[in-house]
């Protein structure tokens, strides 16, 4: 396994992944799958500072991990949202864990200054692993979206660097 900055080439795999997210978990909020062109336009806001980073194993994308602005204001320049999925096949792995390791490095020597994930309430997977990187539930939201005909929690977790 290694892990890369993603090029646009890998895209097709990240939709993917993701498309596989929207359908069969609550980890997104999306609910109607992406396309290509929209995961595209999606890449292309990423840049040096706000990075896309990808696990491979024989070539192929198994996971994607993000980093964006957290709001668009000025302000909020160095404080940025750590998305992470994997796929399907390829979950339970360390791959989330390690991809995690690698972007908190990378934000580090980016000059950012604190990392904000937002979990959807009762993954205990995604909390317990926050938790071991040093992450802080610093807030929670009751009942703030609705999918598969539930209505979701979500919870923050902060990382000051």
């Amino acid at each position: 396994m290694e892990i890369l900055f993603a090029t646009k080439e890998d895209v097709l795999e990240i939709v993917t992944i993701y498309n596989d997210a929207i359908l069969n978990t609550t980890a997104t909020f999306d609910m109607k799958i992406k396309t290509e062109e929209e995961m595209q336009k999606w890449f292309a806001n990423h840049n040096e500072f706000y990075p896309v980073i990808v696990s491979k194993e024989n070539g192929q994308v198994t996971g994607y991990c993000s980093l964006t602005q957290f709001k668009e204001k000025d302000a909020y320049k160095h404080t940025v949202e750590l998305s992470v999925y994997i796929h399907p096949d390829h979950r339970r792995k360390g791959l989330a864990k390690a991809l995690m390791i690698d972007m908190i490095e990378t934000a580090k020597k980016l000059g950012h200054f604190t990392i904000i994930s937002c979990i959807t309430s009762g993954n205990e997977v995604s909390e317990r692993l926050h938790e071991k990187l040093g992450f802080k539930k610093v807030g929670h939201f009751y009942k703030v979206g609705q999918k598969f005909n539930q209505w979701l929690d979500i919870v923050y977790y902060q990382l000051m660097l």
